[in-house]
Order: structure tokens, then C-alpha cells, then sequence
């Protein structure tokens, strides 16, 4: 075999590799220089083998040749992705075919390497396989452009020590996304602290994000570290940071400036080493717009944004998603299901999923969890039971919100001849549903916001915009 051994430096992340082949020369040779690298390495020298080795222990990697005379190299990945659905596989052959590299290319596997190849390029071709796997695990699925895209901003971004601001719906995946974030960071070995801004009043969130000094109030019979603290030399994470009253805007905003704080009731204060990053489901610049957020705190958290793009805009990712549910339900439940119907798949292919991925996996879970057949059926998948599985993907569907009782459109108006202003036309659909909801809720307001899904203070936030009162 020949070999192209260089001094070349590769830093690669480390784990657990699977390297399956028939040939004792190549199973030592990578089994060396894997081990070398930091790796954990076991072998096998064919197919079934590996495939016993799978279902006995985890692995993050598998490593295979193609062909092997009692099962390929393209079969022992089918098998592997349906025990665990986030290994990575990368295939190694002496023989060139194109229809067995567009095969394990289509299952999934991250790269694809001629022999002899050379040590470098595996090394290469071994790392970038682990920085998939640990965005797999965080279920940043997806070959989309769209997420192609954010898989690398992703990795770009890690390494500074950038605020980042994450946008986008609810149920898309914003702290999956954070967290992915910081486990590529320098920071990886330190705390990641999330914080809901949204879940907690304002007396308390300025408590739990700075901490409090004994007696600072009535309930305060200790002094007790902040999240900030909690969080040194790590990231902190702002989740819902446009849900943040104006006063504690200011607080967080000197808190960004200086990277410093004051516990509640105390007098003296403390440097951070924490990096932050923020998300919201809130379109931010509109609010500084009407009042509701700082423009100085905006252009402060709004550093590096990063937009994580609803489910419906990359359907090509619907599929791969539930593939990697089944898996880890399989796993959770002790169950073998192996994957999905036809009907299951343009089922859920046809929804519009207004939940985003959030919804998607609690679909699975449902449907794993109830399945009695060897996969998963349309049925089981009980999309009937989910308010709204009447939406269907139309150029509307970003607009699709339920209000109970109603049936959204089945497809967009004819476009007038003489053309109009589209983002007019949309806030005047907008300001409907936000009308009837508050028709139907007999003006009480939260319950109006409980039934357009959003919270009382992004309700608050459109009524005030489109002066419904």
C-alpha cells in the first residue's frame, strides 16, 4: 500500500473509530495511527463482525472498505445508520465504482477515499468526520444548503470569542445551535449556562443572572452566585433576550459593555470572562424601531447573527431528521424499527410543521414509541391529532397560524394584473389572525396570545404595531 507519510500537522477531534476491513495489513496500519492521534480504535475483519460490535458499544466514527466478501462496505453503513443514526462513516476502496460511492454517499457517508490514499487526506477526512458527529449530536441534521451553510458559520464562529445573536422560530433549534456553538469553542471544556430571559419577572432574572448579596430582599437569607459566575470562562446564553423589560435592558447592556458586574444589594464589582450569545424568535430591529428594545443593546448583541431557517424552507432535511429520531428513540425505547414507510415519509414530507423540529421529534417519539409493525407507519404518526395538520406546504405557510375554529387557505390569491406591495399584503393577513384571535378570546389578551401560539409580550409588541389596542 502506498503511503504518503508527511510531518504535516492535522489537529482532529478525538473518539471512539470503528475500522472494518478484510486486509490484516490495512486493519493494523490505520489501527496504529488512529490510536497515535488519540483515538479509541477496535477493528473487525468483516462486515458482521462489525455489525456485532455496533450493537454492543457506541462509536462516533466507522471506517470501511467497500468491498468485503461477507457484506460491503455500503451494507455495514446501511446497518450502522440504523443502530445509530449520527455515526459517521467514511468508506475506503481499492476498486472505483461510481454506483457504490453515490450508494454510501447517499447513506450518509462524510467522505469517500481511493486506495491507496494518502495519511493526510485520512487524518483530514477523520476530523472534519467528528465535527459532523458533534453537530449531529446536537441534531443540527441536515445537508440542505441551508444548512450547509450553518454548519460552517457554525465552525467559523466558535473559535472568537464574538457575541453571536441566533434567530429564528420557535422550535428550530436556537439553542441546539448555542450549544453547538460553544462545544466547537475554546471555551469547550468550561460551563455553557442557558437562560430563559422570558420565564422569569424582572426582580428575579437581574437575581439570577448577577446573583444577590444575604438580605438584598425579603427572601434573601444567603448570598447566592449569579449565572454570569456560573458561567466563568464558559458562555452564557440568553434565550429569548427580546422578552427583556427595558430596565433590565440597561443592566444587561452595561453588563456587555464592560464585561462586569454588581450582585443585587451588593457595592462592589466583578470582572466576567464569559462569552455570550443570544437568541430570539423576535424580530429585534422592529422592535427598536417601535420602543420595546435598546438600539444600543441591539447593535451590541447583534455582533455575528446567525439565522436558523424554519423546517419548512429546507424540506430536504424532513426526512434525514426523522431518520435520526427513529434512531435515537430506537435506542432510548430498546426498540429495532427500520425506518419509515413510503406513506409515512410523503406524510411527513406534505406537513408544514409549524412547530419546526421541536415538533417534528415529538411526532417520532409518539410514533416510535406506539409502533407495533418493523417501521413506522402514516398512522402511527397521528398528524391528524396535531392542531393545524390541515397546512400543507404553500407559499403561504409561513403565514399559517391556527386560530381554533379555522382552516387556513389552500393556496395563495391569484396575483392581481397590476401586481401589489407584498410585505403590505402580509401584514394586512397578519393584522387579520391578530383581530380574530382577540374577537374569539372576548378580549382577553392572553388567552388571544395562547392562541396564535406566541407570548403575551410579542402580543403585546403587534398589537401596539398594528394599533389594535
Amino acid at each position: 500500500m502506498a503511503t504518503n507519510m508527511t510531518t504535516t500537522e492535522v489537529t482532529t477531534a478525538t473518539g471512539s473509530i470503528l475500522v472494518v476491513d478484510d486486509e490484516r495489513s490495512m486493519r493494523e496500519m490505520l489501527s496504529i495511527m488512529l490510536k497515535k492521534a488519540g483515538h479509541d480504535v477496535v477493528v473487525a475483519d468483516c462486515g458482521k463482525a462489525a455489525v456485532e460490535i455496533l450493537r454492543r458499544r457506541p462509536v462516533d466514527v466507522l471506517i470501511s472498505d467497500i468491498k468485503m466478501p461477507d457484506m460491503s462496505g455500503v451494507e455495514v453503513l446501511r446497518a450502522a445508520k440504523k443502530i445509530d443514526d449520527a455515526i459517521v462513516g467514511i468508506m475506503i476502496t481499492a476498486f472505483k465504482s461510481t454506483d457504490s460511492a453515490v450508494e454510501a454517499l447517499r447513506l450518509g457517508a462524510h467522505d469517500y477515499l481511493d486506495k491507496p490514499f494518502d495519511i493526510d487526506k485520512l487524518k483530514v477526512a477523520v476530523g472534519s468526520a467528528f465535527e459532523q458527529r458533534r453537530l449531529r449530536e446536537y441534531n443540527i441534521v441536515g445537508d440542505s444548503p441551508q444548512m450547509q451553510r450553518m454548519k460552517e458559520r457554525i465552525k467559523r464562529v466558535a473559535p472568537t470569542n464574538s457575541t453571536v445573536l441566533i434567530t429564528g422560530e420557535s422550535g428550530t433549534g436556537k439553542e441546539l445551535v448555542a450549544r453547538a456553538i460553544h462545544s466547537h469553542s475554546k471555551r469547550a471544556a468550561r460551563p455553557f449556562v442557558p437562560l430563559n430571559c422570558g420565564a422569569l419577572p424582572e426582580t428575579l432574572l437581574e437575581s439570577e443572572l448577577f446573583g444577590h448579596e444575604k438580605g438584598a430582599f425579603t427572601s434573601a437569607d444567603a448570598t447566592k452566585k449569579g449565572l454570569v459566575e456560573a458561567a466563568e470562562r464558559g458562555t452564557i446564553f440568553l434565550d429569548e433576550i427580546g422578552e427583556m423589560s427595558l430596565m433590565m435592558q440597561v443592566k444587561v447592556l452595561r453588563f456587555l459593555q464592560e464585561r462586569r458586574f454588581r450582585r443585587v444589594g451588593g457595592t462592589e464589582e466583578q470582572d466576567a470572562d464569559v462569552r455570550v450569545i443570544a437568541a430570539t424568535n423576535q424580530d429585534l430591529a422592529t422592535m427598536v424601531e417601535s420602543g420595546d428594545f435598546r438600539r444600543d443593546l441591539f447593535y451590541r448583541v447583534n455582533v455575528i447573527k446567525l439565522e436558523v431557517p424554519p423546517l419548512r424552507e429546507r424540506k430536504s432535511d424532513i426526512l434525514s431528521l426523522a431518520k435520526h429520531f427513529v434512531a435515537k428513540f430506537n435506542r432510548q425505547m430498546g426498540k429495532e424499527l427500520g425506518g419509515m414507510s413510503t406513506s409515512a415519509e410523503r406524510a411527513l414530507e406534505s406537513y408544514a410543521w409549524p412547530g419546526n423540529v421541536c415538533e417534528l421529534e415529538n411526532v417520532i417519539e409518539r410514533a416510535v414509541a406506539l409502533e407495533d409493525a418493523e417501521t413506522v407507519q402514516a398512522e402511527s404518526l397521528d398528524l391528524g391529532d396535531i392542531p393545524g395538520q390541515d397546512r400543507r406546504f404553500t407559499p403561504h405557510a409561513p403565514l399559517d397560524v391556527v386560530v381554533a375554529g379555522q382552516r387556513p387557505v389552500d393556496g395563495p390569491e391569484p396575483l392581481p394584473e397590476s401586481g401589489f406591495v407584498l410585505e403590505q399584503h402580509l401584514q394586512g393577513i397578519e393584522r387579520e389572525y391578530l383581530a380574530q384571535a382577540l374577537q374569539q378570546a372576548g378580549g382577553v389578551k392572553v388567552r388571544a396570545a395562547g392562541l396564535l401560539g406566541m407570548s403575551f409580550r410579542s402580543f403585546r409588541y403587534y398589537l401596539k404595531k398594528y394599533h389594535l389596542g
